[in-house]
């Protein structure tokens, strides 16, 4: 196998990215922000209630709620309209190379811990905190099912 792709991310392409490849995380950190404004939210109700704990829980629960798509958010703003460095990705029997204008680096297929078709985005996972991200557009159909073939061949394909 070998396959080259060729592509540019655009700004929202890597908010939506990140959102796809920190999910888990994401849905936990609103999911208890969520939860921990209905507990203040009971905390002040209940008449004995200590209203200072009841508006201390309501207050961490929106900051857990509304952290994730705060960072994500402020990250694009930083970077504004920039564009982000061309890359150009080879995939091949031995890993993943990826070159941009100022650097070139590549794993071997052990390296990655998951590999993920999902949202629109090709995730090669490093560990829990870094990935790739590669847009499904990059590669023309042919070589989607010729690498979907590959990694399910090595059982590197999850979900």
């Amino acid at each position: 196998m070998k396959i080259l792709a060729h592509y540019t991310l655009t700004p929202a392409e890597a908010l939506s990215g990140t959102r796809t490849f920190k999910r888990s995380w994401y849905a936990v950190s609103v999911g208890s922000g969520v939860l921990l404004v209905l507990l203040g939210i009971t905390s002040l109700l209940v008449p004995q209630g200590e209203r200072g704990l009841g508006v201390f829980m309501i207050f961490n629960g929106l900051l857990f709620a509304v952290l994730p798509e705060s960072v994500l958010r402020w990250a694009r703003l930083r970077r504004g309209s920039r564009a982000y460095s061309p890359m150009e990705v080879q995939l091949d029997d031995e890993g993943l190379t990826l070159r941009t204008e100022a650097s070139e680096g590549g794993l071997p297929w052990a390296s990655f811990a998951a590999i993920q078709r999902r949202s629109g985005f090709w995730i090669f996972r490093i560990s829990r905190s870094q990935a790739l991200l590669i847009p499904e557009r990059a590669m023309d159909a042919a070589a989607d099912s010729e690498l979907e073939a590959f990694l399910r061949e090595r059982k590197l394909l999850k979900g």
